[in-house]
């Protein structure tokens, strides 16, 4: 398994850069965390490391590299359920209501999938009796059971990265736990590279081994979980740290 990385990636609104030259590496087996305020652009760099940039935008420099490889077009798009496995915010909007678990499940996986494909990926996110699920709709199922199937969809094409886009944002307290503790697993089990969006940097200090940050569309800051919490550098790292320690009643030195 190779790194996967994206170089000086820039993307715009019109004439708008939104985007500006950011490089994130990801490697087998690692976490690198990528936090900033809202609206900073990292949902969109998720997006745009798939090909998946909203209408209106466009990619005006960069380039994604595989194995060493610069990928074009096509390369970017067969990454996709493949190489790199995708976990988005909001599990309920990424679901058609109208189609069972299962049926989610026989589109990702193909006609030609074994028998019990499916049954053994939701067994591995944590569902003891997987078969009753197969025949439910996404409607009736919680918030937090709906982000673990997606997490076993992700997983379907046994992906050597995965996109985590604010995985516990709408999940209460318990189901943030239960899927913290499934991806701290799953990450080591799979020896996945894992690119972990989140504003909260309790997750980042759990599960992450580096961290970059994030401010109106650049990279301001980079570097390991500990040279982060121990010494932010940029005002843009000091502000979120001071933030967060507010929460617990401490104060950045």
């Amino acid at each position: 398994m190779s790194a996967l990385a994206i170089e000086g990636l820039s993307f715009a609104a019109g004439d708008r850069i939104l985007v500006r030259e950011v490089s994130l590496v990801l490697e087998p087996g690692r976490v690198l965390g990528l936090v900033g305020a809202s609206g900073g652009g990292k949902s969109l760099t998720v997006l745009a490391m798939l090909g998946l940039l909203p209408r209106g935008l466009r990619q005006v420099a960069g380039r994604l590299r595989h194995a060493g490889r610069v990928l074009d077009a096509a390369g970017i798009a067969a990454l996709r359920g493949g190489v790199v496995g995708l976990v988005q915010q909001s599990p309920r909007a990424c679901f058609n209501p109208i189609l069972t678990i299962g049926r989610h499940f026989a589109e990702t996986l193909g006609r030609g999938a074994a028998p019990g494909r499916a049954a053994a990926l939701l067994a591995e996110v944590g569902f003891g009796d997987p078969a009753p699920l197969l025949r439910a709709y996404p409607f009736q199922l919680s918030g937090g059971m709906l982000q673990r199937v997606m997490l076993a969809l992700a997983l379907a094409r046994d992906p050597d990265f995965l996109l985590a886009d604010e995985p516990t944002t709408e999940l209460d307290l318990v189901a943030q736990a239960a899927m913290l503790d499934l991806l701290e697993r799953l990450a080591t089990r799979r020896n996945l590279g894992v690119l972990l969006v989140t504003h909260d940097l309790s997750v980042v200090a759990r599960l992450a081994g580096m961290v970059a940050v994030m401010q109106a569309g650049c990279i301001v800051e980079q570097g390991t979980v500990a040279e982060f919490f121990d010494g932010p550098r940029h005002p843009a790292s000091r502000a979120l740290l001071r933030q967060h320690l507010a929460l617990y009643g401490e104060a950045l030195p």
